[in-house]
């Protein structure tokens, strides 16, 4: 999720009807530039360059466990429809398939290894769910003074989000069960760190030297 204030303005997105790489490309009413949500940057237009500023507070999971949290959410619904049967995406999700056949080089992962991709410094990184399992803790080798903490539940579903902290250096981290329930608190020295889900074909085949936790 990403905040529509850019140098002051709030923008109105809409999607361009353009892809990158397979990955979604929007477009701003006022300026009428072009972004990519793989870069967080616009591509085109009037403010070619300029970056969004991602917001840690959105959260990917099923229906399922979201109601059973907030069982009083109401729904969207198109035309009175909340749901649509036979969704095309089904297929997508299920095969092992790229969208197009779409091919990459980076042979690091399988094309739709699931991950968790962000940006920090400047620098890409991403990480492999199952790497992430449970919780772990990666020293980060362009910044000595950081580590990241990612956790996801074992055995979740791809479309639950996972959830990021960078940490000092000095942090202790032999115990993740511990790590995670300060994390809970209000003196919890962590960040959260701005990224998301994604497939690792869709994140590399934009951000080719992006860096491999794992």
């Amino acid at each position: 999720m990403y905040d529509r204030e850019i140098a002051s303005r709030i923008l109105n997105f809409e999607a361009s009807g353009a892809l990158m790489k397979a990955s979604l490309v929007m477009r701003d009413r006022e300026t009428d530039s072009w972004w990519s949500i793989m870069t967080s940057t616009a591509i085109d237009g009037d403010l070619a360059g300029a970056e969004l500023d991602e917001l840690p507070v959105s959260e990917k999971t099923t229906w399922g466990d979201w109601r059973k949290r907030h069982p009083e959410t109401r729904v969207l619904s198109v035309e009175g429809s909340e749901h649509v049967d036979n969704n095309p995406y089904d297929n997508y999700f299920a095969s092992e398939k790229t969208f197009r056949d779409l091919e990459i080089a980076d042979e690091r992962l399988a094309p739709k290894t699931p991950v968790f991709s962000f940006w920090l410094d400047g620098r890409t990184y991403a990480a492999p769910h199952d790497a992430v399992a449970g919780g772990r803790v990666f020293d980060l080798k362009d910044h000595p003074d950081r580590r990241v903490f990612l956790y996801r539940d074992r055995g979740a579903s791809i479309f639950a989000s996972t959830r990021a902290w960078l940490l000092d250096a000095d942090t202790a981290a032999g115990d993740v069960t511990a790590l995670l329930a300060t994390s809970e608190r209000e003196n919890f020295s962590g960040v959260p760190v701005d990224g998301f889900d994604t497939y690792w074909y869709s994140w590399v085949s934009i951000n080719s030297d992006s860096l491999l936790l794992r």
